[in-house]
């Protein structure tokens, strides 16, 4: 049971990319996820960004019961934190891995 759990919450944080864009697509500047080789990439624009901050995301998904989700939503919202203070900051995030080993990289961009 642990084992499907473990795979539920990793699909919800690899979801999370596709939820970016989702909420994005309405705006002129949408969220861009490029595929990559075993993996995808989030870019949130300056205002996604904002959000993401205000909203403290990153907490609801650092308490799901996966292994990355804590590491990834704490640094979601340290990111965003960090990029939200900054005209025209913006966060960007790669995820690799299958689902229940995850990995990639978060940056805060000006």
């Amino acid at each position: 049971m642990r084992v499907v759990r473990s795979l539920v919450a990793g699909a919800l944080i690899a979801g999370a990319a596709s939820v970016f864009a989702v909420l994005g697509a309405g705006s002129a500047s949408a969220v861009a996820v490029t595929p990559l080789a075993g993996g995808v990439q989030v870019d949130l624009n300056s205002v996604d960004t904002v959000w993401v901050h205000q909203s403290h995301i990153g907490q609801a998904i650092a308490g799901l019961p996966h292994p990355s989700a804590a590491s990834f939503g704490q640094a979601l919202d340290a990111t965003a934190a960090v990029s939200s203070n900054v005209p025209g900051g913006r966060v960007t995030f790669t995820m690799y891995g299958p689902i229940n080993q995850l990995n990639g990289t978060m940056l805060a961009l000006q």
